[in-house]
């Protein structure tokens, strides 16, 4: 039979089975519908709810938190749970705001509402992105006991970097150097800013640890992570004491632009050691193809200061045609203008001027500034 379909001994026409296939689409829809309305309603009522009690939740939590005896453990169990939910959030805010005794009474309020005893749950049992929830918690209230406390032990690199700061923190390492390695132990891929900014914390704490460590493993970085890294590096300033500096400087030759341009930044601090005076290798340096990689060149050469840098910064730019990179020079150049007499404003014309007057205006506004607070 045409238009028609068998099912088992009978033949159904297919004008039935769309009818019906139709009316059920049709009812899914309509609970579709009306469970999405449903859900918005819901969360709009939770939100409107949590709104009207955030001003009272708010106004109590700031009145005790400035007085001598705030007695968090008698206010929290008169809340309700969204009244506990909001004090939370609120405190979330507030210790990322605030320090020194004020925030000394609110961990207190952390402790009430029983944060700790849920961080310690959450390591225990909760999915990766739980456990570095529960790990922020405990960095905000400076309490490493709940961590000590669970059967935990980060498994991924941004939970080491959290147990890290954790610990850090609150003096719970043996030895910076100790974060250093539990930070970078088994890192392959690049830092969140929380673990680039943590790595920078221990670093400098032990940079010749953390120098020695980069050194030896930094071939298996990706190069994303290996630019955090240099770019860290170059944030320590003269505080690295180590005799080899040649991953350094094979970096600066390797493939990556933003490789080449962190281990420039790094080099800056390293002016003084005669393996970075030699002419070929500047030269390589002051051609590289990148103009981002040029421009941190001009500023490690800016950074060297002396005479044969300076020298040679000048004669660099002269040929830069990329005005970022001419600027980024001049920028590092006026700051040495002293030793180069007036061969700057006459040889670079344009972009010394710019240099030159922001210099100046930042001179100004610095001791504007330095007055106002002395």
């Amino acid at each position: 039979m045409q238009g028609a379909v068998a099912v088992g001994e009978y033949s159904v026409p297919i004008s039935v089975i769309l009818s019906v296939l139709g009316l059920l689409v049709g009812i899914g829809l309509v609970v579709s519908l009306a469970l999405t309305m449903g859900l918005s309603s819901y969360r709009y009522l939770k939100a409107t709810q949590r709104s009207q009690v955030r001003s009272d939740v708010q106004n109590e939590l700031l009145s005790r938190a400035f007085a001598p005896e705030p007695k968090w453990d008698e206010w929290v169990p008169t809340l309700s749970k969204t009244e506990q939910s909001v004090a939370t959030e609120l405190l979330a805010e507030y210790l990322r705001e605030l320090d020194g005794s004020e925030a000394d009474s609110l961990k207190q309020l952390g402790v009430a509402l029983g944060i700790p005893d849920e961080a310690r749950a959450d390591l225990e049992r909760g999915h990766t992105f739980v456990r570095l929830q529960a790990l922020t918690w405990l960095i905000r209230l400076d309490d490493p006991d709940p961590y000590y406390a669970a059967s935990y032990e980060p498994t991924t690199q941004a939970e080491r970097a959290a147990v890290a700061r954790l610990l850090f923190q609150t003096g719970q390492l043996d030895t910076p150097a100790a974060g250093v390695e539990l930070l970078l132990d088994g890192a392959t891929t690049e830092f969140s800013v929380f673990g680039q900014d943590t790595l920078y914390r221990l670093a400098r704490e032990a940079p010749d640890a953390m120098f020695a460590l980069a050194a030896n493993r930094y071939e298996a970085w990706s190069d994303a992570l290996l630019a955090q890294v240099l770019l860290v590096h170059g944030q320590l300033g003269t505080g690295i004491r180590t005799a080899d500096v040649s991953w350094l400087t094979s970096n600066l030759e390797g493939d990556d632009e933003g490789v080449r341009a962190a281990a420039a930044s790094a080099l800056g601090s390293f002016g003084w050691r005669p393996e970075l005076r030699d002419s070929r290798f500047l030269s390589r340096a002051t051609a590289d193809s990148s103009p981002r990689v040029r421009g941190a060149v001009y500023e490690m050469l800016g950074s060297w200061g002396d005479q044969e840098a300076v020298t040679i910064l000048l004669y660099a730019l002269v040929s830069e045609e990329d005005p970022r990179a001419l600027v980024r020079g001049t920028n590092a150049l006026v700051q040495r203008q002293d030793q180069i007499g007036r061969s700057g404003p006459a040889i670079l014309g344009a972009a010394w001027e710019w240099s030159s007057e922001h210099a100046s205006y930042d001179s100004v506004a610095r001791g504007h500034t330095g007055a106002t607070q002395g």
